[in-house]
């Protein structure tokens, strides 16, 4: 999938911008505050119909104007297609080849961008809300069904919590079963993702960074028995009663799993570098997009937002040398010019306007 133009009109601090881009790498540098980022938000936008910085949509428009319009026109499959998209506080207005469309789902498989941003870089030194909400997410990108999987057992949860916070211990069981059940599916789920990305992550974090070690993510969950099944973890569940009855609100299940990982054994929060966290994350998102590919025959845009930032110089040359190999379309953010890139593959950005 390759993204050729973009037209930006009221977007963000951009008043109009029209651009071409490269099949290959694209590199967009400038000062900070420029638009930079703005820019490869609007990209984001096209293919994933959402922001990767806010949820409110008048955070998109630009400052006195009531709508921002973004237009593109892709390839996918040699098919040539032109998307237009009109943002308003209220909503968005989606064309695909001039025709009005609904289906985010199936537009998202079509049409998929992956990022990689600076906030991503703490992940595993955050909460471990911060991590399964990334998890979900990524999974959910390639899974869309376990987004109703969430759904559902954030629901059977909320009931809980209420049955609890009203003292009423005899409903617990219904809540309890019903919890299992969901419970059983997400673990199963989220074993089988990080098995999957397991497959790909040493291999992926080695071509990335030119080092040896081992990378591997290991799924903490709550509950950890040998068999997870949904009499399995209802037992547990049931077992913890008098301790959530006193603490008011669920204690134990798939909303207080945790994640972590392991470079040669070593676990990232006591270990790690600012720089392993960087290239880690890298190769996480690598390892997502390898996983696209086999599932989807897609590859992603990928956009890196200020990669580069505290890497030496041997870092990003590995990096460089991996993109290079790559089969998708990759646009880069930074405040300095690459020190190499092909002819037509750098936009220089000022004041939300190219130079």
């Amino acid at each position: 999938m390759v993204i050729q133009s973009l037209d930006l009109r009221h977007f963000r601090n951009y008043t109009h911008l029209q651009t071409e881009f490269s099949p290959e790498t694209n590199w967009i540098f400038g000062k900070n505050g420029q638009g930079k980022t703005n820019l490869v938000e609007a990209i984001y936008y096209i293919c994933n119909l959402e922001s990767f910085r806010t949820r409110k949509n008048h955070h998109l428009l630009q400052s006195g104007h009531p709508q921002a319009l973004i237009q593109a026109e892709l390839k996918r499959s040699d098919v040539l297609h032109q998307i237009r998209i009109q943002i308003t506080s209220r909503g968005r207005q989606v064309r695909l080849d001039h025709s009005a469309y609904n289906k985010v789902s199936d537009y998202i498989l079509s049409f998929l961008a992956l990022t990689f941003t600076p906030e991503e870089v703490v992940l595993f030194r955050g909460s471990p809300q911060e991590r399964r909400r990334f998890f979900n997410r990524m999974q959910a990108i390639l899974e869309p069904s376990y987004f109703r999987i969430l759904q559902d057992y954030a629901k059977a949860l909320s009931q809980k919590n209420a049955v609890l916070k009203q003292q009423q211990r005899e409903k617990l069981p219904l809540w309890n079963q019903m919890l299992a059940r969901h419970a059983s599916i997400m673990s199963e789920k989220r074993r089988s993702f990080i098995e999957s990305l397991n497959l790909h992550l040493a291999e992926l974090f080695q071509a990335i960074s030119g080092r040896t070690e081992c990378l591997q993510l290991e799924f903490q969950p709550s509950i950890s028995i040998p068999e997870e099944t949904e009499e399995g973890i209802f037992q547990v569940l049931e077992s913890a009663t008098e301790k959530e009855m006193r603490a008011g609100h669920s204690l134990m299940g798939p909303h207080r799993d945790d994640f972590r990982l392991m470079l040669d054994h070593r676990p990232d929060r006591e270990f790690f570098s600012q720089g392993e966290f960087r290239i880690t994350n890298l190769a996480l998102k690598m390892a997502l997009n390898q996983l696209l590919f086999q599932s989807f025959k897609i590859y992603p845009v990928l956009i890196f937002d200020d990669l580069f930032s505290e890497l030496d110089p041997s870092m990003k040359s590995h990096i460089m040398d991996f993109f290079s190999q790559l089969k998708n379309q990759v646009f880069i953010t930074s405040t300095v010019p690459p020190e190499y890139v092909k002819p037509g593959n750098t936009l220089q950005i000022s004041q939300g306007t190219t130079v």
